[in-house]
């Protein structure tokens, strides 16, 4: 399929929430502005609200006047409409931010012109402002925005689509879980209204909403009855390819001969990184049915044995504990013990099927 192809395959899908996985490179920007532009009236105007790279540019800083700028565009005319700062601080609260904020109005105060700059501080001291990091400025902006797609007076007349490309970039694991919390709440509130595209190369925050989506506690949300009185799901998963100009969207069933890889990847670098945390639970369970699946029996204690694990029943108990408490989003942080079973399996798995290349 041409690019083209694939925007007008979204565009025609029922399903109002899209969940589509594709590595770096593969076009998932270019994906998003194609979609913008095919769904533009003849007017001009937009038929959605859009997050993406090109969203971020609007905001550059000024390092003089230690401000993050807000560059002048459409979306100026609706800076009056967001609240206070507290509706943003009310997304920010997820991330556990230690900074606070104020908005700069434009220099003749006037709010329909909306605000020109942001100013950081501690709130120790509120008249020294700061330069966040890099990471903390992504969370800000992408909270801006989700703040943006709660304004009626901008969405009455965009309300069709909601596009949103990889938020996840430069954030560590914990803010990813917690981005993918917001997308969920987002995706509870808007599914019954508004087709929501999402685009990401994070493996991990694709796995953690596919599971969000389909689990017992939220599947009935997301279900649509069709014409014959029947449910459907309202969701769809893909694995955007590319081999040169030709794209291809796979269902994640046709697609997860190499998501085992995936996993594979993600748990090696976490293990290097020590960078491993309540997300790793699941993606190790599973690459363990995976395994299962592999040897005749996807059960993941079937593997656990296989492989030699010591203590398999107590490292099963475990493993379904912390699995439970992440999709419950009650996860905290991981111990040493908890660590060393991931890594412990990790390199078990390494063994059994990569003898000749250690992966860490």
């Amino acid at each position: 399929m041409t690019l083209q192809e694939v925007t007008a395959t979204i565009i025609q899908a029922p399903e109002n929430i899209h969940l589509v996985y594709a590595f770096n490179g593969t076009g998932k920007t270019r994906l998003s502005v194609n979609l913008k532009d095919s769904l533009k009236r003849k007017d001009g105007s937009h038929r959605g609200v859009y997050f993406n790279a090109y969203s971020e540019d609007l905001f550059t800083w000024d390092n003089e006047a230690v401000e993050l700028l807000i560059k002048p565009s459409t979306l100026s005319d609706f800076h009056q409409y967001m609240g206070t700062e507290l509706d943003v601080q009310n997304k920010l609260k997820y991330y556990s931010t230690k900074f606070d904020f104020r908005f700069n109005l434009v220099k003749d105060d006037n709010p329909q012109k909306g605000w020109k700059s942001v100013s950081f501080f501690y709130p120790e001291d509120e008249d020294t402002n700061v330069k966040i990091s890099r990471g903390e400025e992504r969370i800000f902006i992408w909270c801006w925005f989700l703040t943006l797609f709660e304004v009626n007076e901008l969405v009455e007349n965009q309300k069709d689509y909601i596009f949103i490309d990889d938020p996840v970039s430069s954030l560590d694991d914990k803010n990813i879980f917690n981005t993918a919390r917001l997308i969920l709440d987002l995706f509870k509130e808007k599914v019954a209204s508004t087709k929501i595209v999402l685009t990401t190369h994070h493996a991990g925050l694709f796995n953690t909403l596919t599971s969000w989506v389909r689990s017992a506690d939220n599947c009935s949300l997301f279900k649509v009855k069709n014409e014959k009185g029947e449910e459907k799901n309202n969701y769809i998963l893909r694995i955007l390819e590319k081999s040169e100009d030709d794209y291809k969207l796979k269902s994640v069933k046709k697609g997860s001969f190499f998501y085992h890889l995936l996993l594979a990847d993600i748990l090696s670098e976490a293990i290097k990184n020590d960078t491993l945390d309540y997300s790793h639970f699941p993606l190790t369970r599973q690459l363990l049915e995976t395994v299962g699946s592999f040897l005749g029996k996807p059960r993941f204690s079937y593997s656990l044995e296989k492989m030699g694990i010591s203590d398999v029943k107590e490292k099963t108990d475990v493993i379904n504990s912390r699995t439970h408490e992440y999709y419950n989003q009650k996860a905290s942080f991981l111990n040493d013990k908890d660590k060393e079973i991931i890594t412990e399996i990790f390199q078990a798995i390494e063994k059994l099927f990569k003898p000749e290349h250690k992966l860490i």
